[in-house]
């Protein structure tokens, strides 16, 4: 059955079986991380123009198991501290926002035999990376040096792991992600390690990974704030995260630790190299262990880059 959430100013969203992550614990309570005991202000919801989600609503519980299904050990592991959702009436400039994601889904769908092919998909990042984008919209220096394309990337909402790994814990060791409206339209395949900033022909409104079964979305840069529509913060904590497979580092004086930091500028955003710097200073003050380093550097880097600069020496 669909799962169907309303949405204020805005049309009803339907969240599919399959775009959903399927929830393979026997209860919420197994999963944990749905009941919050010390209810902590993670946003200031006035200068987000966002409402924190009550947990025991419906719609916090469709978002909360979008993220937590699929695995089992994943349920357990991550503890959502709290929700919210973008109220796009309550500003006019937000208003304008949603009136231009609208029109360009409507335009995306005309050319496309009345289907936009408009999708979930996640979007992971810092802290402050997720406060600007709900205040201003993407920005493109965030985005240089991507794995699949200059552009903005995101995970298919059935995949929500992708995006975590690319969330940056916070001061407090918060992880955030968004949960957006995607305007895909008609996609086309692109490569690991693309370099492109637009599409090959007119025809096609963005990229994947794969074309039967997507599981990163690719947003060009000149269409992030227009076939993007961020919806819902989700804040949670996740004890250990379980990569598949592991990756063994170089550690010849060729490609040491402080070897792979130059060829990671090449793939993270400049946020995500500076939490990654720091890292290799706690690293080399002996205030983290190696595996400690790897596990987080695997947690923000990802390991489609790591095997990429690897393969590459």
């Amino acid at each position: 059955m669909n799962q169907l959430v309303q949405f204020e100013a805005q049309p009803s969203v339907i969240l599919e079986e399959d775009d959903i992550a399927k929830v393979d614990y026997d209860s919420e309570a197994e999963a944990g991380g749905f009941a919050n005991a010390s209810r902590v202000e993670l946003f200031d919801t006035k200068e987000l123009k966002v409402q924190r989600l009550e947990e025991t609503s419906n719609e916090y519980g469709i978002v909360g198991k979008s993220l937590v299904g699929g695995k089992r050990d994943l349920g357990k592991r991550v503890k959502i501290v709290g929700i919210h959702k973008k109220k796009y009436d309550w500003s006019v400039m937000d208003e304008a926002r949603l009136a231009v994601f609208r029109v360009f889904a409507a335009a995306v769908a005309s050319r496309n035999g009345g289907d936009g092919n408009i999708k979930y998909g996640w979007y992971g990042g810092s802290r402050d990376e997720i406060k600007e984008i709900m205040m201003y919209g993407f920005r493109r220096f965030e985005h240089r040096g991507l794995q699949y394309g200059r552009g903005v990337h995101l995970s298919a909402a059935n995949n929500p792991m992708e995006s975590v790994k690319t969330s940056v814990p916070d001061s407090d060791g918060l992880m955030h992600l968004l949960l957006c409206r995607v305007i895909l339209g008609r996609p086309e395949l692109i490569n690991f390690g693309s370099q492109r900033d637009q599409p090959s022909s007119m025809k096609f409104d963005s990229g994947v990974n794969d074309i039967s079964s997507p599981t990163k979305y690719v947003i060009w840069e000149h269409h992030m704030n227009t076939h993007i529509l961020p919806v819902y913060i989700i804040s949670f904590r996740i004890d250990s995260l379980t990569w598949t497979p592991s990756i063994r580092l170089p550690t010849s004086p060729r490609m040491g630790i402080n070897g792979l930091m130059g060829h990671l500028t090449n793939y993270l955003s400049s946020s995500k190299m500076v939490v990654i710097k720091k890292l290799q200073h706690e690293y080399h003050k002996n205030k983290i262990s190696r595996s400690g380093f790897i596990r987080n550097l695997r947690a923000i880097a990802g390991d489609d880059v790591l095997r990429a600069i690897v393969k590459g020496l």
